[in-house]
């Protein structure tokens, strides 16, 4: 036969504010690394860009129609149209929008804009601005490939809060796209 211990059951307030003193603790040492630096958030955008950007030359290709991709450098933001109607022009258009649905209209993310920030332009870049690119827009073939033939540039990124977070997106002429990091130093480089 058992008897009822006198002894209350639990734990007391002192083990309780220990264990919640320990997650604080702890807490405090793990959250920083959840946060994402300038430089990570740029490349990442950057990263984004090319994967959008062969979306629409797999589209051109895929459709054998005209694809452009316009990039609205003050409003931080692009969009891709595609010539539904088959008549080797691009009037951006809302049709031409939703003749891609997969794109359409997309927006940089939260602090971050079109701009070369503390970065030096790449030396074969043809004019300076935050998008080489003829007329700001990206207009590729039924084959993929830029047109006018032999057109490339670059798309600059920053961070908004940090000019030396700065990524860029290369388009060659053959149709290639390449994220590349702005290394800030002595002296800075593009990797």
């Amino acid at each position: 036969m058992r008897t009822a211990s006198a002894e209350p059951s639990g734990f007391t307030l002192i083990e309780l504010l220990m264990v919640v003193t320990v997650i604080l603790v702890l807490t405090s040492i793990v959250a920083p690394s959840f946060r994402m630096s300038p430089e990570r958030r740029v490349q990442n955008m950057a990263f984004q860009i090319v994967a959008e950007l062969e979306l629409a030359r797999n589209q051109a290709l895929g459709t054998r129609r005209l694809v452009s991709v316009q990039f609205d450098v003050g409003g931080a933001e692009y969009t891709a149209y595609v010539d539904h109607d088959e008549d080797d022009a691009i009037g951006a258009t809302a049709a031409e929008v939703a003749a891609f649905p997969e794109f359409g209209s997309l927006d940089l993310q939260d602090l971050i804009v079109f701009g070369r920030g503390s970065a030096d332009a790449f030396p074969d870049d043809p004019v300076a601005g935050a998008v080489t690119l003829p007329g700001n827009e990206l207009l590729l073939d039924d084959q993929g490939i830029p047109t006018p033939w032999g057109t490339s540039g670059t798309i600059y990124l920053t961070h908004s809060q940090d000019p030396s977070a700065v990524s860029a997106v290369r388009v060659s002429s053959s149709g290639a796209f390449r994220a590349w990091r702005w290394w800030p130093g002595s002296p800075g480089e593009w990797r």
